[in-house]
């Protein structure tokens, strides 16, 4: 795969630099700007840009050592794979994945809950089965952001009814609800990952 490039043309020096940073630990923000944003513009924070960054695309606001962490959503997405100074475009080809933790080891509510005192006097929303008990229909649903984890939230959602499902006889399916779009919100998809 090629490296990447940001067609000359693409941002506007002129236009305010909008920019998206997610939470107070993360050291990316995410380039709002319709076309991008050109080197040289400068962020509210004072970083100034070393190169062009595309809208949808991550930009780093300290410099990154190779190895570092990339933090968005205060949560590791990924490592540098090269030294990256403040103002860098952080895309796919200077990140590495971290490792997928085993499924088992998640810090999920999987286990059961505590026995509680029958509650009286309550109703919900539910359904009455043909044999008089009633219930709701209890099916996990997974739902991603971007389209191009599609084939990861199917091999998640068949992991997961393998090796989980059969552990739960309460909940009755998990399924993956994946779009056909390239992101949820429409941005200029072919530029952004």
């Amino acid at each position: 795969m090629s490296e990447p490039t940001l067609a000359p043309e693409a941002g506007n020096a002129t236009e305010k630099a909008l920019t998206i940073r997610v939470h107070d630990g993360d050291n990316v923000a995410i380039v709002v700007n319709a076309r991008g944003l050109p080197a040289g513009t400068a962020l509210a924070d004072g970083t100034v840009l070393v190169e062009g960054v595309p809208q949808g695309h991550k930009v780093a606001l300290v410099d990154l050592a190779e190895g570092d962490a990339i933090i968005r959503y205060n949560e590791v997405i990924g490592y540098a794979v090269k030294p990256l100074p403040r103002g860098s475009w952080v895309n796919e080809h200077a990140v590495k994945l971290p490792s997928a933790p085993a499924l088992d080891e998640l810090p999920l509510a999987t286990r059961p809950d505590p026995k509680l005192a029958k509650l009286e006097g309550y109703t919900f929303e539910g359904y009455r089965n043909a044999d008089g008990t009633v219930g709701t229909k209890n099916v996990l649903g997974i739902m991603t952001s971007v389209q191009c984890v599609a084939g990861v939230t199917d091999y998640v959602v068949g992991r997961i009814k393998r090796e989980l499902l059969p552990r739960f006889p309460n909940v009755g399916d998990v399924v993956a609800l994946n779009h056909v779009t390239w992101r949820s919100i429409p941005t200029l998809a072919a530029r952004s990952w």
